[in-house]
């Protein structure tokens, strides 16, 4: 069984994860110097979230977005959810092709302190998450 059976449910969780980052200050200011757009692109469910960072700030689309990523990385919900449990080898899930990355490496590792911040929160929040969907 999947960990998020519907589109809705990783947006709650995920996207949810992303709002929470964007609210922390030291995230805030970094993506106020990025201009960079990160698609993730995923399957089972398929959904998408796409993370929009330009003139200061930095806006999150659940669904469909107009904006034309630099990078786009795709994946299942599975893989995403263990992505941000931390228990996800990045190289190892680039080369066994369960993450794939399109476009610019070097701007993927402009995220690297979102990232991070984005795994130590996401073991709580997820847990959050499932006991309001209860």
């Amino acid at each position: 069984m999947p960990v998020f059976e519907t589109s809705e449910e990783l947006y709650v969780c995920i996207g949810g994860l992303f709002e929470r980052l964007k609210s922390q200050g030291q995230v805030q200011r970094e993506l106020a110097s990025l201009k960079l757009t990160v698609r993730f692109a995923y399957t089972e469910p398929e959904a998408s979230i796409t993370l929009v960072a330009h003139d200061g700030e930095g806006v999150i689309h659940c669904g469909e977005c107009n904006e034309k990523p630099d990078v786009e990385l795709a994946m299942t919900g599975d893989v995403a959810h263990h992505f941000w449990m931390g228990e996800v080898n990045v190289m190892g899930a680039i080369t066994k092709r369960q993450i794939v990355p399109t476009g610019s490496l070097s701007k993927i590792m402009a995220l690297t302190s979102l990232i991070k911040a984005g795994i130590q929160i996401y073991p709580q929040h997820y847990q959050e998450c499932m006991a309001q969907d209860k």
